[in-house]
């Protein structure tokens, strides 16, 4: 499962957990409290998944500084770093140019609300990422909560006037690898939670690895099949 942290490097997108701030298409359903403990939790996972792998972790975060993150995020980084640019795709562009820029080979930008992304899927990513150019996980939504990509290879414009938050966004970001001559592998796609609707389908199907989010779901009463 150990990755060389000399190559290979994971950036994970993060908002500031406060209550109001975060998941607000669940908060309407679950409250705002609620919906920003059940985040922290999906992140928590993620890292533990990130901890097995042995992979040096960049926290990119949405505020104007780290005040307010969860030392528990912070101590687990070795980077913790403003998230720049006016879009979605300018701030995954910037993160992917700045660890590139700092000598590392490959990374994978995660999202921070898919409890599905555990060790297995991360390590798979990079033993793909020798061969391909890219290395996709798809959302169930359309998106995506996984890029890994090669510094070799790298093209920032598979970031650029894509529709994001729309259904298809993966299939924009496909056209563009395919117009641009790199190759991509599709691994298994994950449940992402933004909705209460989504949070259902999640909990009909769980991820075995998920223990901090099964636990905060199985607490709040919900049934995971």
């Amino acid at each position: 499962m150990e990755i060389s942290p000399q190559s290979a490097a994971v950036a994970l997108f993060v908002r500031h957990p406060v209550p109001g701030r975060v998941k607000t298409r669940l908060a309407r359903d679950l409250g705002n409290e609620n919906a920003c403990g059940l985040y922290q939790m999906m992140v928590k996972d993620i890292l533990a998944g990130i901890a097995v792998c042995n992979l040096p972790l960049y926290l990119f975060h949405d505020g104007s500084d780290s005040g307010g993150l969860p030392e528990e995020w912070t101590a687990a980084a070795c980077g913790v770093i403003a998230q720049q640019g006016d879009s979605l795709g300018a701030r995954m562009a910037a993160s992917f140019e700045q660890l590139f820029s700092n000598g590392i080979d490959t990374v994978a930008l995660l999202g921070s609300d898919i409890p599905g992304l555990d060790a297995e899927l991360l390590a798979t990513a990079f033993q793909t990422l020798a061969t391909d150019d890219s290395v996709i996980v798809p959302a169930v939504d359309g998106g995506y909560c996984l890029i890994a990509l090669r510094r070799n290879t790298y093209d920032q414009r598979v970031f650029q006037n894509i529709a994001w938050s729309t259904t298809g966004v993966l299939k924009s970001t496909l056209e563009k690898m395919e117009r641009y001559g790199l190759r991509v592998s599709l691994l298994a796609s994950r449940q992402d939670i933004d909705t209460c609707a989504d949070l259902e389908t999640y909990c009909r199907n769980p991820s075995k690895t998920a223990h901090a989010t099964n636990q905060w779901l199985s607490n709040a009463g919900y049934t995971l099949c």
